[in-house]
């Protein structure tokens, strides 16, 4: 309790010091389990979700109430809103889909990735729904022989086939883009590849990069990547544009994600920093610096106003 008061006290210290109101929605202590990713359901419903099946609701001024549903305290790495549907992925190949309108969940297992995890998902233009990951210890941070995979399934989550193996690397993140390309970040451990396909049969190297790309984003018209420098989470992040210089932010730990809030790209890391890139300026900058503990996943509310999530059931919303 000592600690939590003496953490609240120094949010409002730097609360007055940028002009920006800092709302602490949930904090708990060092052992309480992590949210690891936020999605928005509607203008004014965020769902926030992690480890050992934590799944919250919180509305734009921070309302906050458990989700009930069918999790027998897997982790849950990200959800996804299309149309109707909510999917829910967790780290041992488990996908709950959630039908907002006839308020039902219902889950899927699939035997075949027995040991594997489902580390991003996202839904195509064309309706499919694409997973990637691995081997379900390399989620947790343990080293272990990656075994990447690309996966194609159907809403109904009937059926699923592989579109992309590779032993040595595990796949961190999918994005597709307008023309209905789909780019993916693999990483064997010292170098990331982003690699695309047109047809998912034929898979083309874009680039290669140093370091840990954990997400790839479509930002301002350009492909965004941030990660860390190495398989060393804590350490240095990195952030960059395809085929431009990459910036490093020094004891930052991994940028974990990122979004652009007023045309400056803001991330959230892995040592409780909040960090922007302005472009003008060709830099990081740390803006805030705020909490002890990982953030893993940030979410615009607006243009002024963002929410983060990460350890010890932290959820913050911030005024910018």
């Amino acid at each position: 309790m000592k600690y939590q008061i003496q953490l609240i006290i120094l949010l409002l210290f730097y609360s007055n010091i940028f002009g920006q109101k800092i709302h602490v929605i949930s904090q708990g202590a060092e052992s309480d389990s992590s949210f690891y990713h936020i999605e928005k359901i509607n203008e004014n419903e965020f769902w926030a979700a992690g480890e050992y099946g934590i799944l919250k609701k919180i509305d734009s001024l921070g309302n906050a109430s458990s989700i009930s549903f069918p999790n027998e305290g897997q982790n849950i790495l990200k959800i996804i809103k299309k149309e109707n549907y909510v999917f829910i992925i967790t780290d041992n190949a488990i996908i709950y889909r959630y039908d907002i309108l006839n308020k039902i969940f219902i889950k899927k297992t699939f035997p075949d990735f027995k040991n594997k995890c489902f580390y991003d998902i996202i839904a195509l233009q064309n309706g499919k729904l694409i997973v990637c990951g691995g081997t379900s210890a390399i989620s947790k941070g343990e080293k272990k022989i990656p075994k990447g995979f690309i996966a194609i399934l159907d809403q109904d989550l009937k059926e699923i086939n592989i579109v992309w193996r590779n032993y040595r690397k595990f796949v961190w993140s999918l994005l597709e883009l307008e023309n209905g390309n789909i780019l993916a970040s693999t990483y064997n451990g010292v170098n990331s590849k982003i690699i695309k396909t047109e047809d998912f049969k034929c898979w083309k190297k874009v680039t290669k990069i140093k370091g840990l790309v954990h997400e790839i984003a479509h930002l301002d018209n350009h492909i965004w990547y941030s990660g860390a420098k190495s398989f060393h989470f804590k350490n240095d992040g990195v952030f960059g544009m395809i085929d431009q210089t990459q910036l490093q932010s020094n004891n930052t730990g991994c940028l974990w994600s990122m979004d652009m809030i007023n045309g400056k790209i803001i991330s959230v890391t892995a040592n409780g920093k909040l960090l922007v890139f302005d472009k003008n300026k060709s830099e990081i900058e740390q803006i805030k610096n705020l909490s002890p503990y990982a953030f893993y996943d940030i979410e615009k509310i607006s243009e002024s106003k963002i929410m983060i999530v990460g350890h010890g059931k932290s959820i913050f919303i911030i005024d910018l």
